[in-house]
């Protein structure tokens, strides 16, 4: 198998990676269909997009796209705790199971109860940007900070970091260590022809795998046990 992932200083427990594979959501339907869908709009995407995409650009053309074909329902830019009026930043994505859970939402927008059913938040960077240092007015950090202050302000469990190619996914007791995350590579997976590469990305960013199903509860959840 192709292997398109990093577990960053044991962010997982590796027995639990491994076993990956006997997990029930490992053969879901949904998986090929979602696999399906994202290696047509890669196709597209190198098409229509052959230059960097900023940060916006990759928010909306890409990285919105690739969480409706896993099944997201997401809310853009949504109002920090602090409400409406604060300048604290907001999330690029909040991430919803389903829009019925997004609707019983939008009346608590600007408040903290408004998480209360999210499965995560999301930074987005520009394609292909460093996830480790990007730079800013006040000089080079980490963008994996923004992603520790969006789980503390929300306080939400899941937090992903992703410059459209690369996707890391952050728990709010670790998030703080900024190093210390699962991290993969989207486009080596759709590229790799290699269903199972693809698999390890939709076991930990899928609806799924922050939410649960039918099939069991949060794959990521028994991954970090």
């Amino acid at each position: 198998m192709t292997q398109v992932f990093q577990n960053v200083n044991n962010f997982f427990v590796e027995d639990r990676i491994k076993e990956m594979p006997s997990f029930p959501e490992w053969k879901a339907d949904g998986i090929e269909v979602a696999r399906r869908e994202l290696e047509e709009l890669n196709e597209k995407r190198t098409t229509a997009f052959p230059d960097e995409l900023g940060e916006l650009e990759n928010q909306y053309y890409w990285v919105s796209s690739v969480l409706r074909a896993l099944g997201y329902s997401a809310s853009v830019a949504e109002p920090p705790p602090g409400g409406m009026d604060t300048e604290d930043p907001r999330p690029d994505f909040t991430l919803f199971f389903s829009a019925d859970d997004f609707r019983r939402a939008v009346p608590l927008r600007g408040h903290r109860e408004f998480y209360g059913n999210a499965l995560g938040v999301m930074r987005v960077l520009g394609w292909d940007e460093s996830l480790d240092e990007i730079d800013s007015e006040d000089g080079p950090y980490s963008p994996a900070f923004d992603v520790d202050r969006f789980l503390r302000d929300s306080d939400t469990n899941w937090g992903i970091l992703t410059n459209g190619r690369k996707w890391r996914l952050f728990h709010r007791d670790s998030s703080g260590l900024m190093n210390t995350y699962f991290e993969t590579d989207l486009v080596e997976a759709l590229e790799s022809n290699d269903l199972d590469a693809f698999r390890y990305f939709w076991m930990v960013f899928s609806p799924e795998a922050l939410g649960g199903s039918e099939l069991g509860g949060a794959i990521v959840q028994r991954l970090l046990n």
